[in-house]
């Protein structure tokens, strides 16, 4: 079984978009240089994108930048922050656009984006295979998020005032035949506890099911507890454990 650290969130989004014509035709992989881990919007009168990116850490110097487009109109580029090594010579970086007033009435936006890495004199790009990457939101409209290259994300988690540790996670759906678990501990790890996640519905706004909402619950007997999720199909894990740093949620 192949163990791949979740660099999560969700679905490639396949709209009629082609790619701006001054980006090269670059499809990337998670082994190439770049790659967008997952975006989400970013507020809602005022719509925006903001998400994380991996790069291969070849230099100390370098640039990661964010070309996106509002409903496609016009091309702007925003910089991405260094965030935190994830795996390997990987590092995660952090995008937020700039926000735009909503374009009046409960019209959704679209904001597409490609990603720019510069680094000892060579440009790579992701561009989702000439697609672009999209991010859906507006006014009453459904949120859409687009997932580069991971399978499962911690959507949300609480421990409710009768001790049971309750959350959701929504995941690429990549085969019919899956194993959604969450991996916790109450006592920082020196022992682990496990449990299977249930399938509830298609995500909001995926009516192709090609996203999953999965919930789970479990009572625990402590205030505070740090977990991962582990999403198994077709042979391949994929892991959220936060970049590294596990998931913490107190009651």
């Amino acid at each position: 079984m192949t163990k791949k650290r979740l660099i999560p969130f969700a679905v490639v989004l396949v709209m009629l978009f082609s790619i701006f014509s001054a980006i090269p035709s670059v499809g990337a992989t998670s082994t190439t240089p770049v790659k967008l881990i997952y975006a989400t919007p970013n507020g809602v009168d005022g719509i925006g994108a903001s998400g994380y990116i991996e790069v291969e850490n070849i230099a100390y110097e370098k640039n990661v930048t964010v070309h996106y487009s509002y409903n496609g109109i016009d091309w702007y580029d925003c910089s991405a922050q260094y965030y935190m090594p994830t795996h390997g010579n990987y590092e995660a970086w952090s995008f937020t656009t700039p926000g735009i007033a909503r374009p009046g009435g409960d019209l959704p936006v679209t904001v597409q984006f490609a990603i720019k890495y510069e680094v000892n004199g060579n440009t790579y790009w992701d561009n989702n295979d000439g697609n672009n990457y999209k991010v859906y939101s507006g006014y009453h409209a459904p949120s859409f998020y687009d997932f580069g290259c991971g399978g499962a994300k911690s959507y949300y988690s609480f421990i409710d005032i009768d001790n049971n540790f309750s959350g959701a996670v929504q995941l690429k759906n990549l085969g019919y035949e899956k194993d959604v678990k969450v991996v916790y501990s109450t006592d920082n790890w020196k022992t682990t506890n496990t449990v299977n996640a249930e399938y509830y519905s298609s995500s909001k706004g995926y009516v192709d099911g090609s996203v999953e909402v999965w919930y789970y619950s479990v009572p625990v007997d402590a205030n505070s507890l740090q977990y991962r999720i582990e999403y198994t199909v077709n042979g391949t894990t994929y892991v959220d454990d936060n970049f590294g740093a596990n998931y913490t949620v107190t009651k």
